[in-house]
């Protein structure tokens, strides 16, 4: 194991401002947010020296800033039919790393730059619900450098656009059974590995 004996305690200093605003049957909040980390903790290669040295080192400093929309409402539209969603905008630069100089200014490895989920859930009486969801990611990178250029393949990072389907059906006062499918349209995606695609499932819940 190379260890670092001069290894730094990740500093971050962050801040958000919110808004609110209550419909009745639902809430709308918008989000500005920024975070600020110095010797950020990450595996890279010390490009300074030779040989080069990977191990756990720190980044100088990374800047996240971006802003946030969510709602989430109930009876909208028509009795029974629940909403929420949300949808994310960031921008999380490396600003400066000393040990590998050629990753300033590129995006931190994992954040994508757009983030939204939206879930729909219908009740039909007070046993039987359906839900529809969908999960959407923007383009990310895997590496500090933001080389990794093909993102849709084994060790790439995707972007992706997933639904699920679910139906819940209470059997019971303490019983209820469910059956869905994740990844509905059958999307192809990596995170360095393939994500699962299309998915069946189905359960029987006892709550006591």
């Amino acid at each position: 194991v190379n260890n670092d004996p001069n290894l730094k305690p990740e500093h971050a200093l962050s801040g958000e401002l919110s808004a609110e605003r209550s419909f009745g049957n639902g809430l709308l909040r918008l989000t500005l947010f920024q975070d600020d980390a110095e010797d950020a903790l990450y595996s890279q290669t010390n490009m300074t020296v030779f040989p080069t040295v990977t191990n756990i080192q720190n980044i100088d400093k990374i800047r996240t800033r971006g802003v946030e929309a969510a709602f989430q409402g109930k009876d909208v539209g028509l009795r029974g039919l629940d909403l929420s969603g949300s949808i994310t905008y960031a921008n999380s630069e490396i600003l400066k790393n000393d040990k590998f100089p050629a990753s300033a200014g590129m995006q931190q490895p994992r954040v994508p730059d757009w983030r939204a989920a939206a879930a729909a859930t219908w009740h039909q009486g007070d046993l039987l619900s359906y839900t529809l969801a969908a999960r959407y990611s923007g383009r990310q990178y895997g590496t500090l450098d933001n080389t990794d250029g093909y993102p849709n393949t084994y060790g790439g990072t995707s972007r992706f656009f997933v639904v699920d389907a679910r139906v819940n059906y209470r059997l019971a006062k303490q019983f209820t059974a469910s059956a869905g499918v994740d990844n509905l349209n059958n999307c192809k995606y990596y995170a360095y590995h393939p994500y699962p695609q299309r998915t069946f499932h189905a359960e029987v819940k006892f709550d006591y």
